[in-house]
C-alpha cells in the first residue's frame, strides 16, 4: 500500500496481511531449516531479518485498512467525566476531529459506491445477533440482554444510538482535540442537528468551562431540559460559585 498518491483505495479487502503471513512464514522457514531454501546458517538469520521487517511493515498497513474499515461502521468510544474537560483562558475547547481535506470528501464519496457496500453493511453475526435479540426479548430475557450488552467481551453489541451518518467521521481514523481562541467568541454561534446527536451536549461542555474560567454565565433553555439544568448547578456547586 502506497501513501504518495492523492486517490486512495481504503475500501477494500487488506490483502497486506496475506504478504505479512507469507513473509512470516519465510521468516520461519529461514530460521528452522535454513537447508530447505538453500541457504547457509549465517546468511539464514540476515534473511529471517529482513522477512520479519517486511511482515511487520506489511501487518502495519493491512491493520490500518482494517482500522479505516471499522470505523465507517463504528467509532471509537470517546468519553471523559466532568473533571477531564480541560480549561483554559485563551482557548475554548470543543471535542474530537479534524480538518476536512479534499481526500476526506474523496472516501465519503467512495462509500456511496455500490462495490464497496460489503464493507460498510453490519455483519452476518451482527445482523443474526439483531435477530435473535429479537426473537428471545420474551423467550429467553437473558439472552436478549447478552446480546444487548454494550462491552467489549460483545462482538456483536448493538451500534450506538447516535443518529446521523458514522462514515462523515470515520473517514479520518485519527481525530485530534479541536479547540478555538476565545477571543473568536465574539461572534455567534450556530449548531444544527436532530435530536440526540448531541446538541445539549455541547452546550453543557462549552458552559462547562465558562464557569470553571470564571465568566459571568446566562443560560437560557426554551425546553427546559431537567439534565442541562442539573448540569449547570452541579458545576457551579463544584466550582463553589452557587
Amino acid at each position: 500500500m502506497s501513501d504518495r498518491y492523492v486517490m486512495e483505495a481504503l475500501l477494500r479487502p487488506a490483502v497486506e496481511l496475506n504478504t505479512a503471513v507469507a513473509a512470516g512464514c519465510a521468516a520461519f522457514v529461514c530460521v528452522s531449516a535454513p537447508w530447505a531454501v538453500a541457504l547457509a546458517p549465517s546468511v539464514s538469520y540476515v534473511t529471517a531479518g529482513a522477512f520479519v521487517a517486511l511482515a511487520a511493515v506489511r501487518t502495519r498497513q493491512g491493520l490500518k485498512i482494517l482500522r479505516y474499515r471499522r470505523n465507517l461502521k463504528r467509532l471509537p468510544r470517546y468519553v471523559m467525566t466532568s473533571r477531564q474537560v480541560p480549561v483554559s483562558r485563551y482557548r475554548l475547547f470543543l471535542g474530537k476531529g479534524f480538518s476536512w481535506e479534499q481526500k476526506h470528501l474523496q472516501r465519503l464519496l467512495e462509500t456511496r459506491r455500490p462495490e464497496v457496500q460489503a464493507f460498510l453493511q453490519p455483519s452476518v453475526a451482527y445482523r443474526l445477533a439483531r435477530k435473535t435479540e429479537r426473537w428471545s426479548e420474551y423467550r429467553l430475557p437473558w439472552l436478549s440482554r447478552v446480546l444487548r450488552t454494550d462491552a467489549r467481551f460483545n462482538p456483536v453489541r448493538p451500534l450506538p444510538p447516535a443518529g446521523g451518518n458514522p462514515a462523515i467521521h470515520g473517514v479520518e481514523p485519527d481525530e485530534t482535540d479541536v479547540s478555538m481562541d476565545l477571543g473568536e467568541r465574539v461572534g455567534h454561534m450556530l449548531v444544527l442537528g436532530t435530536t440526540r446527536v448531541g446538541k445539549t451536549r455541547l452546550a453543557e461542555l462549552l458552559i462547562t468551562q465558562d464557569i470553571r474560567r470564571g465568566n459571568t454565565v446566562v443560560v437560557i433553555d426554551p425546553k427546559g431540559d431537567a439534565d442541562l439544568l442539573r448540569r449547570v448547578w452541579a458545576e457551579a456547586h463544584r466550582t463553589g460559585r452557587q
